[in-house]
């Protein structure tokens, strides 16, 4: 294909998925959730063939032509050459700037497609009439011709409490991969708060090694000769003896250098940026509906503050309306404010505040900050940690979920992320927001003894309720009451009480597997 014809293809396709809404609050039936599930899985297998297409023309690299155009000397060219290698090579830039970015939107609409599907597959449970199976998560692939595999097409439809997800971000995603608008249309607190959980979701990994590179001495034909060697890391590997056994028994290291990879705790920019977009819109949204109701009531004088408020507007536009040089704007804006503020006897005549309005304004200041920077960071924390304390190893490694590209499990650098929440913003969240969250103190902990806990476990087979499990690490680790604990994972606190108590009894173990567990759980 035509690369021009290429490129407009893929725009054309982005620019269809712009203009189609996902509207996720119509879910209600398998119809309706089959529709838009089937839309997003059809757009994933059509951007991700694009972006493969694109990826084998040079896309990925669309300025190494550039680096062997034009290397002769200007002092040897003629001023007309000099010209046209000029015009030409500033049509290949452009060329090569138009191929880089369809390739980047092409990607963040990949990643912004895999993250609707996973909150999609954790949103429901589909039973099959017929067969009476029940499905979830990545298993409802089956389910995309509209009937289940046994070709039944009586299909019941049901929300899935236990699962981790938020179909409201799905409309604020970059599904047309135009994640630059998304990111300019952001408040000034909003790209703070955008900034805080990219940092956050970049969280590096220890460095793990990956390949060496190494100068080594062979004796070869009378002679000794140096060789630069690449070799992949292995676990306990004796690298003199592997070398020796690859180049012979005098071979000798001399120089060694090790390259390390460090995976994030998602490990893909595209999906970071996507998640972070969603998930500070998404915040955006719910504190602007409970803002004013929350500030009423911290607030000591509403009038005062209004007329605060409306004296900085009206100075605002009439210092527009005066000013001549842009630079004297902020100067004017200033005096008029203060002016304007003497006159309602807020402001005297040492410039200092009205004590109650003083106190307004920094209490209206601090709960913007606590709502519109700190609720998206503890919500995308909050559903990330529910996702590592409610799932297995395994399912993690296996299966992407909302959030693609997480980590299976933490090292002690990346678990540094996990900041302790704000008990305030927490009690927002649950108080106005009905948000299903509880304040955990030392998260840390929490997550350290779930891993410690898998990798126990590790290899022995010990079936669990992964749910009621979780509930159990909040009560025995956090001491939360098994009730909120349930709650928390929308289990029955029967069923809580039933985990913990499989924990308790592995004092009479039947096997030597379940022996070996007790040892490992009591060590």
């Amino acid at each position: 294909m035509n690369e021009s014809v290429l490129i407009a293809n893929a725009e054309r396709f982005l620019d269809g998925i712009r203009h189609k809404w996902v509207e996720v609050d119509e879910i209600k039936d398998f119809k309706t959730f089959i529709h838009i599930y089937n839309y997003l899985k059809k757009n994933l297998e059509e951007l991700q063939e694009l972006r493969d297409t694109m990826e084998i023309k040079g896309y990925k690299t669309p300025y190494r032509s550039l680096m062997k155009y034009g290397r002769a000397s200007k002092s040897e060219m003629k001023v007309d050459d000099i010209y046209d290698v000029n015009k030409h090579t500033q049509y290949f830039r452009m060329n090569a700037a138009a191929k880089k970015n369809i390739l980047d939107r092409v990607k963040s609409a990949i990643a912004s497609h895999k993250i609707a599907i996973g909150h999609l597959e954790e949103f429901v449970i589909l039973s099959c009439s017929n067969c009476k199976g029940k499905f979830t998560g990545h298993e409802l692939a089956t389910f995309l011709k509209g009937r289940c595999n046994c070709g039944s097409s009586d299909i019941k439809f049901g929300i899935n409490h236990h699962g981790v997800y938020r179909l409201e971000i799905i409309k604020y995603l970059p599904l047309s991969g135009d994640y630059m608008v998304k990111m300019s249309e952001l408040s000034p607190m909003g790209r703070e708060a955008f900034r805080k959980i990219v940092r956050i979701l970049k969280h590096e990994k220890r460095g793990i090694v990956k390949t060496l590179s190494l100068v080594i001495k062979v004796f070869e034909e009378g002679r000794w000769i140096r060789k630069r060697v690449n070799i992949d890391a292995k676990d306990q590997m004796n690298y003199e003896r592997e070398i020796r056994r690859e180049y012979g028994s005098n071979a000798r290291i001399e120089f060694m250098q090790f390259h390390r990879k460090k995976p994030s705790i998602i490990n893909d920019k595209h999906v970071q940026t996507a998640l972070s977009i969603g998930y500070v819109k998404l915040a955006e949204k719910k504190a602007r509906e409970v803002f004013t109701s929350i500030l009423n009531d911290i607030i000591i004088n509403k009038n005062k503050l209004q007329v605060y408020d409306k004296t900085i507007q009206k100075a605002r536009m009439l210092a527009k309306k005066m000013v001549e040089d842009v630079s004297d704007f902020e100067h004017i804006q200033d005096e008029l404010i203060n002016d304007m503020l003497f006159k309602e006897k807020l402001l005297d005549k040492k410039g200092n505040f009205d004590k109650e309005l003083k106190i307004d304004i920094e209490s209206r200041e601090k709960l913007e900050r606590k709502l519109f920077v700190e609720v998206p960071r503890i919500m995308i924390l909050w559903d990330i940690l529910k996702c590592y304390l409610s799932t297995s190893y395994d399912r993690r490694s296996k299966y992407s979920g909302p959030f693609p590209n997480l980590r299976p499990n933490l090292d002690t650098n990346q678990i540094k992320a996990y900041e302790d929440f704000d008990e305030d913003v927490v009690i927002i969240m649950k108080d106005f927001m009905h948000e299903n969250i509880e304040y955990v103190p030392d998260i840390k902990n929490l997550l350290s003894k779930k891993f410690e806990m898998e990798n126990k476990m590790k290899g022995l087979h010990v079936k669990t309720n992964s749910n009621a499990a979780a509930a159990v690490l909040l009560n025995t680790t956090v001491k939360l009451s098994i009730e909120v604990a349930a709650r928390v994972f929308s289990v029955d606190p029967d069923d809580v009480k039933v985990e913990r108590d499989k924990w308790n009894t592995f004092g009479k173990p039947q096997t030597k597997k379940a022996k070996k567990f007790l040892e490992m759980i009591k060590g």
